[in-house]
C-alpha cells in the first residue's frame, strides 16, 4: 500500500463521515429529553435513576434543581417547551440564565423562547423546592420532556463535523495499520460514522453533550482494535485485518450499542441498588423470580465485587453496571476470536460478527440482565480457555471458573454442565492444568452457595411443578418446549441455523480437540434444554449456545465460499439474512423496547 493511497482514504473517510454528519444535522428529529422515549440521560442533569412503571412504562424523578444542555442549536427563532407533573411547588423554568417563567403546581407544562435566538449551546434550568420521598430521596418533579423547537440549520456546525470527522479518520488510519487495504479501511471508517449517526439521530441526541462522549469512545475503539490487530498478528500471521474488523465490530455492538442513552433498560436501577449493596458489605445476595409463586435463589457477586472500586471512586453505579457489562461482552466476543483464529482468521472473524447479529446475544442488554451478560462472558473465557493452549495456567482457569460461577446463579449451572460434558468428551483426560482448574474453581464457588443450601433445598419439591418459565403460573412442559422453539428463531434467526448446521463442529473427522470441545458445548446446551422444558428452571440454555452457535456459523460461510462462486453467493446472501434480522433486533432493543404506545 502506497502512503498516497492510504492518506486518500483516511482524507475520504473524513469528507464521507463529514457529509453524514450534515445531513443528519439537516434531517434528524428536534432535540428532545423525553422520558417516554428515552435519551434524557445525554441531555440532563439532575435526576434521579429511571422507575419502571408496570403497565405505564418509564418515568423519572428530577432532583430540586435540575439542567438540560443543547448543542449547537442554529440561529434564528427557537421556543424551548418543558413538561412535568407530579410537583408540589413550583417549578421555575430559566434558559440561559433568565427566568422565563414558572409551572405551578396542578399545571403541566411551559414554553419559553429562547432570548437571544443565537447559534450555540443553550442550557435551561429547572429549579423547585421539592418534597422529601418516603425513601429518603429529595424530589423535584416527574420529568415527562424538555424539548426545544427550532429552524432547520442552513449549515452544520464546524464542531459537530469534527465530532464526525476525527473519529472516521481514526478508524481509516488504524484500520490501515492494521493491515487493511485502503477500500476496506474507507468501509470500516464508513461503518463507525454511520454507526455514530444512528446511534446520535434518535431525540435529536446529536445536540447533546453525549456526542462528544460518543466521538471520544469511537476513537478509542479504533486506537483499541489496531492494538488487538497486532497482538494477534504476532500470534497468528495473517490474522491482523480480521482481528481489527471483529474489535471494531464487537465494539459498536457491545460497548456502543449497549450502552446507548437512548437504550430503556429494564433492571439497570436493581443492578445498580446490588452494587451499593455488596459495597456496603452485603455479599450473600438473594432475589426472586417472576412466576406466580416465586423462586427465591441465591443471585451471585462477582460482577458486583469487581465494580466496588470504582463505586468507591464516585463512578455513577447506574453507568458502572452497564458500561461492565458491555466491556465484559467486547472481551467474549476477542476471546473468542482469539480462540478460533489459528484454525482460520477469516472463520473467526466471521463467528465474532455473527455473535454480534444474534438478537439473543444482545437482548440482555435492554432487558436488564447484566450479571447475566457478566456470567455469560466469563463463561466464555473460560471456554475459549480451556479449549485453547490454558494461557495462564491453571490458577487462570480456576479463576475465570469461580467468577463466572459467582456472576450469577444460571450461569454455575451452565458452567457445571459445561465443565462436565467437556470432561466427558476429552480423550485422553484433559490434563493437570485444566483438571486443577476446574476443581479449584468449582470449590471456590461452593463455599459461597453452600450458604445458600438450606435456601435451595426448601425450594427443590417445587421442580415438580413442571415447565414453565417467566411470568405468570407455569405453562407446562409442550407450552414450555413450544415456546423455546419460537425462541430459536426469534433469538438466532434461520440463516445463522442454516450457517452452523454447514459449519458444525465435525470432532471425527477433524479428529481436533476444538471441535470435541465445542460439540460438547452443543451437548450441554441439550442438557439444559431439559430443565428448562420440564422444570420451573430459567435455564437460559439458549443465550448459552449463542457462542458455539456463531462459531459453527462462520466454519459454515468459510466452507460456502469454498465451494465456488454459487457457493460464494449463498454465504453472502445468508450472512446478509441474519445482518438485517440482527440489525432489527438491535433497533428494537435501543429504539423501541419498553416505550408505551404513543
Amino acid at each position: 500500500m502506497s502512503i498516497r493511497f492510504g492518506a486518500a482514504a483516511i482524507a475520504l473517510a473524513a469528507l464521507v463521515a463529514a457529509i453524514l454528519a450534515a445531513a443528519v444535522d439537516r434531517l434528524a428529529p428536534a432535540p428532545s429529553a423525553d422520558v417516554r422515549r428515552g435519551g434524557e440521560t445525554a441531555f440532563g442533569r439532575g435526576l434521579h435513576r429511571r422507575e419502571m412503571v408496570p403497565g405505564h412504562g418509564p418515568q423519572r424523578w428530577t432532583m430540586p434543581q435540575a439542567r438540560f444542555v443543547f448543542r449547537d442549536l442554529p440561529a434564528g427563532p427557537a421556543e424551548a417547551e418543558v413538561r412535568v407533573h407530579g410537583h408540589r411547588t413550583a417549578v421555575v423554568v430559566a434558559v440561559d440564565g433568565i427566568v422565563g417563567g414558572a409551572i405551578d403546581p396542578g399545571r403541566t407544562g411551559l414554553v419559553v423562547p429562547l432570548s437571544p435566538a443565537r447559534r450555540g449551546d443553550h442550557v435551561v434550568e429547572l429549579t423547585t423546592d421539592g418534597f422529601d420521598a418516603g425513601d429518603g430521596r429529595r424530589l423535584g418533579a416527574l420529568l415527562d420532556a424538555v424539548a426545544v423547537r427550532a429552524q432547520r440549520p442552513r449549515r452544520p456546525s464546524p464542531r459537530l463535523l469534527l465530532l464526525f470527522a476525527v473519529p472516521a479518520a481514526l478508524v481509516a488510519a488504524a484500520a490501515l495499520l492494521a493491515g487493511l487495504p485502503p477500500t476496506v479501511a474507507l468501509a470500516a471508517a464508513a461503518e463507525a460514522a454511520v454507526a455514530e449517526a444512528l446511534l446520535l439521530w434518535p431525540q435529536g441526541l446529536l445536540h447533546s453533550p453525549y456526542r462528544t462522549w460518543l466521538a471520544a469512545l469511537l476513537g478509542a475503539g479504533a486506537l483499541g482494535a489496531l492494538v488487538f490487530a497486532r497482538w494477534r498478528e504476532r500470534r497468528v500471521p495473517g490474522g491482523g485485518p480480521w482481528a481489527f474488523v471483529a474489535f471494531l465490530s464487537a465494539f459498536l455492538v457491545q460497548v456502543l450499542a449497549a450502552t446507548s442513552p437512548v437504550m430503556v433498560v429494564s433492571d439497570e436501577v436493581f443492578h445498580a441498588n446490588n452494587l451499593g449493596r455488596v459495597a456496603s458489605g452485603e455479599w450473600f445476595l438473594t432475589s426472586v423470580t417472576q412466576h406466580a409463586r416465586p423462586f427465591r435463589f441465591p443471585y451471585g457477586v462477582s460482577f458486583y465485587a469487581l465494580l466496588v472500586p470504582l463505586l468507591r471512586l464516585g463512578v455513577d453505579a447506574v453507568v458502572l453496571v452497564r458500561g461492565a457489562a458491555g466491556v465484559s461482552g467486547l472481551a467474549a466476543s476477542l476471546g473468542l476470536f482469539a480462540l478460533l483464529a489459528p484454525t482460520g482468521a477469516a472463520r473467526a472473524g466471521l463467528a465474532v460478527l455473527l455473535l454480534q447479529l444474534l438478537p439473543g446475544a444482545f437482548d440482555p442488554y435492554s432487558f436488564g440482565n447484566l450479571s447475566n451478560v457478566f456470567g455469560q462472558a466469563m463463561t466464555t473465557l473460560f471456554f475459549c480457555w480451556w479449549a485453547g493452549r490454558a494461557p495462564g495456567g491453571w490458577p487462570a482457569g480456576a479463576a475465570l471458573v469461580a467468577i463466572a460461577c459467582l456472576g450469577h446463579f444460571s450461569s454455575l449451572v451452565v458452567v457445571v454442565v459445561l465443565l462436565v460434558a467437556l470432561l466427558v468428551v476429552r480423550r485422553p483426560g484433559p490434563g493437570p492444568a485444566r483438571t486443577l482448574a476446574a476443581g479449584a474453581g468449582l470449590a471456590a464457588a461452593a463455599l459461597y452457595y453452600a450458604r445458600f443450601i438450606p435456601l435451595v433445598l426448601g425450594q427443590l419439591p417445587r421442580l415438580l411443578e413442571g415447565g414453565g418459565q417467566g411470568r405468570g403460573a407455569s405453562r407446562g412442559g409442550l407450552d414450555a418446549l413450544r415456546l423455546h422453539l419460537g425462541g430459536i428463531l426469534s433469538q438466532w434467526g434461520l440463516p445463522v441455523l442454516a450457517l452452523a448446521t454447514i459449519g458444525r463442529p465435525r470432532p471425527r473427522q477433524s479428529g481436533t480437540t476444538l471441535d470435541r470441545d465445542l460439540a460438547a458445548y452443543w451437548f450441554a446446551g441439550a442438557a439444559l434444554a431439559v430443565p428448562a422444558i420440564l422444570s420451573p428452571l430459567d435455564v437460559r440454555f439458549l443465550y448459552a449456545l449463542t457462542v458455539p452457535l456463531a462459531a459453527a456459523g462462520g466454519a459454515g460461510l468459510v466452507r460456502l465460499q469454498e465451494r465456488g462462486r454459487a457457493g460464494a453467493f449463498a454465504a453472502w446472501l445468508l450472512f446478509a439474512g441474519q445482518a438485517i434480522w440482527g440489525l432489527r433486533g438491535i433497533v428494537e432493543a435501543v429504539v423501541f423496547r419498553y416505550r408505551p404506545l404513543l
